[in-house]
């Protein structure tokens, strides 16, 4: 599994040079093009996608407001791009994770750790400026209207990653099968992509709580998420018969 992920790694590294890192303030300021993706990443971080307008992401810019149709076509274009830099900088941090957690495994003589599998799967949500909640948001978008740029983005970056983690899965518990862990990533995926879409400061975790709870804070969400996740996904379970009452 270890030699697997070396070779993804190396050959993904080429790819993803000019994107491995948030974008930042001043970041690609000689190119009007990567300045365009910077200003629309920032932008449709605070606001989606929906709410940016094509001369929000000009301005903030500083190019020609015919700019964005030139190098892109279209705002839709020129977010679908935007999903692919977050799902390759994601791929790029999980990769680096699952490889150390592997490593340490075999360093330490053990099983890989559920935990830290999970770890390394919520991490791009958290990174500092990273924009999870975004690529959640692009994640979710997909679900409901596909497109063929998008589902390269699964297929180029998203999916090569799920079965290197489902395979780590399976590593973690021997007594539960791969199809069984096959259906803990797919809820494992849903429950992540539902709560990091709703951390504004008007979350439902704040309203149903009354304020004991907000969803809004970030470490909050992520000591709560992981703990659930775990609790969720690991040993054997038994499974209900069919016939059983409800």
């Amino acid at each position: 599994m270890q030699t697997r992920i070396s070779c993804f790694k190396q050959a993904f590294k080429m790819t993803t040079m000019k994107t491995q890192k948030a974008p930042s303030a001043g970041q690609g300021v000689g190119d009007p093009r990567e300045r365009i993706l910077v200003a629309a990443e920032n932008l449709f971080a605070r606001h989606w996608v929906d709410k940016t307008s094509t001369r929000d992401i000009t301005a903030e810019a500083g190019v020609n407001v015919a700019s964005i149709n030139y190098y892109f076509r279209s705002k839709e274009a020129l977010a679908e791009e935007i999903f692919m830099r977050l799902a390759q900088r994601a791929t790029v941090l999980r990769l680096e994770d699952l490889s150390n957690c592997t490593e340490a495994a075999k360093r330490e003589k053990r099983s890989l750790r559920l935990e830290d599998l999970l770890d390394c799967f919520i991490r791009p949500y958290f990174e500092p400026g990273f924009h999870g909640a975004l690529l959640a948001r692009f994640i979710l978008q997909h679900r409901l209207h596909p497109s063929e740029m998008t589902q390269r983005v699964f297929e180029q970056h998203l999916d090569p990653f799920a079965v290197e983690f489902i395979d780590a899965l399976c590593l973690t518990d021997t007594r539960v099968s791969r199809v069984d862990w096959l259906w803990r990533y797919t809820l494992l995926t849903g429950t992540v992509m539902l709560a990091m879409t709703d951390i504004g400061p008007k979350n439902r975790m704040l309203a149903l709580s009354s304020g004991q709870a907000d969803a809004s804070h970030a470490e909050e969400l992520r000591q709560q998420l992981r703990e659930y996740l775990c609790r969720a996904m690991q040993g054997p379970q038994g499974r209900i018969s069919p016939d059983s009452p409800s």
